[in-house]
């Protein structure tokens, strides 16, 4: 399955490459699923030791 659309991270609106380390975020409001977003498990710029 190919996916035109870029993933961009939720938190830091970066794009997010396939070889990158992310997850797929969904809510729950009405309890219907919103669309899907993505983000990284650790943004770039706030990686944690």
């Amino acid at each position: 399955m190919y996916h035109d659309k870029v993933k961009r991270c939720l938190k830091c609106e970066k794009i997010i490459r396939d070889e990158e380390l992310h997850k797929i975020v969904m809510y729950v409001v009405d309890e219907k699923f919103t669309e899907h977003h993505y983000e990284h498990v650790e943004c770039p710029d706030k990686f944690t030791v």
